[in-house]
């Protein structure tokens, strides 16, 4: 198989979202090969978070970022995914990340709140939380938490 006939196959297994496995070895295979390499490292990691291994999938996510410094989702999942495993501050820190790339993402705003609210900072996650509603008022994770404070 030739370098784009791999890109392309990996692609639409990363697409189908049924076959982790098999997409996991398919963008190995293109992160060896060199090719798209920001973008095959980034849909790696999330191959490896879907598959249930956070940790290496993290480490993909932080990979394809220092090929791509300005790749908005690979911060937000990694935040995610952060918040997830239990990691409040290193979640803090990469949705931080992904608003200094989308300023006016309400989400990123609501994944700092939602930390900072378990870390008990009442103060500013109420804030974070009421910046994400002042961006996108229909946001209803981030109406139900502010109903907590």
């Amino acid at each position: 198989m030739n370098d784009s006939e791999l890109l392309a196959f990996s692609n639409i297994l990363y697409d189908s979202r049924s076959e982790n496995a098999k997409t996991i070895i398919a963008f190995q295979e293109c992160v060896k090969r060199n090719i798209d390499k920001g973008n095959s490292l980034y849909r790696l990691g999330v191959s490896y978070i879907e598959n249930g291994e956070s940790e290496t999938g993290i480490e993909k996510l932080e990979e394809s970022i220092k090929i791509n410094p300005k790749n908005f989702k690979a911060y937000f999942n990694i935040g995610a995914v952060c918040y997830d495993t239990r990691q409040f501050e290193k979640s803090i820190k990469f949705y931080k990340k992904s608003l200094e790339i989308e300023p006016n993402n309400d989400a990123s705003y609501y994944g700092i709140a939602l930390s900072e609210y378990v870390l008990n900072e009442i103060k500013s996650s109420k804030e974070n939380c009421e910046k994400a509603l002042q961006l996108n008022p229909n946001n209803e994770n981030a109406r139900l938490l502010i109903a907590k404070y």
